[in-house]
């Protein structure tokens, strides 16, 4: 008999409210997951903290993403595979808007080079709300249950010392997410980060804006909490002390506005058929700035 193999993710189904069939989602949109063999069993490894440094445009969005863990592991060094997901390789390939470009990796300032895995999983949903992935081969085509689906992670593998905190950087391109109503959105899933132990102590999303965006046409999920600099070419987000895995309110945030360059190039094509900006705009003010 074949050996089974397990990955042992927390579920991170996307349940997004702004997303339809008509979105494409940008990638990069989800933090490391401990990945072991072992299902149903926390990471001994904590993240302490994410912070998130977003240069946000309707076309390209830029991220540096760096994690701080510590391990509570006390009888020696712990080893634990983090892996990163990959929505462009995996079964919602098709509503993403493309692949992240330019990753570069670090550990403790080192670069290190990132595993793909990738392959054909069925997904096993534990009581406590985690779920483990079950490896098969490619199903046949058209399978009836659906439960075999494609899944990819880029993994590192990394040595936490006992009572060091370890940081992990990731940096990477992507192109930004959009949808038919022409709005430019870039989201992060805080979810994966609660197959961790523990709960995040900090997370800190820093976003700053290209020439490509009018910062008086930018929304956020949750509306709630974002700060904005004084010239308000920057806004911030800070959480604490939360557990991502239970919280509803603190599993994703978005940052999203409206892509006037599509807006204007549409118009002029149709001029009689498409309104112009102004109307999109008057719209768009009518929907994200009323609660």
């Amino acid at each position: 008999m074949k050996p089974q193999h397990f990955l042992f993710v927390y579920l991170t189904a996307l349940v997004f409210p702004a997303l339809a069939n008509d979105s494409a989602l940008n990638d990069g949109a989800e933090g490391p997951e401990p990945i072991g063999w072992r299902p149903g069993v926390e990471s001994i490894v904590q993240m302490k903290a994410e912070h998130l440094d977003i240069h946000f445009g309707t076309e390209m969005t830029h991220v540096t993403a760096r994690f701080t863990f510590l391990s509570h592991k006390k009888s020696g060094p712990a080893r634990q595979k983090l892996g990163f997901p990959i929505a462009a390789r995996s079964e919602t390939d098709g509503d993403i808007s493309g692949p992240i470009e330019n990753l570069v990796t670090r550990v403790n300032g080192k670069e290190v080079p990132s595993e793909l895995v990738e392959g054909y999983f069925e997904a096993i949903v534990k009581p406590d709300g985690s779920i483990f992935y079950q490896k098969h081969e490619a199903p046949a085509p058209n399978p009836g249950d659906g439960l075999i689906r494609k899944h990819a992670w880029y993994v590192i593998e990394v040595d936490f010392p006992v009572g060091k905190e370890v940081v992990v950087e990731r940096e990477y391109d992507c192109p930004t997410g959009g949808d038919t109503s022409l709005n430019a959105f870039f989201i992060y899933e805080t979810r994966t980060g609660g197959a961790w132990k523990g709960v995040i102590e900090t997370l800190t999303a820093e976003v700053t804006f290209d020439d490509s965006v009018r910062t008086d046409l930018v929304a956020f999920h949750p509306r709630n909490g974002w700060n904005w600099s004084s010239d308000r070419s920057r806004a911030t987000l800070t959480w604490e002390n939360f557990e991502p895995r239970t919280e509803e309110n603190r599993t994703y945030f978005e940052i999203s506005t409206l892509d006037l360059k599509r807006v204007e190039e549409i118009h002029k094509e149709n001029p009689d058929d498409f309104p112009g900006p102004e109307e999109w705009i008057r719209g768009w003010k009518e929907r994200n700035q009323n609660p």
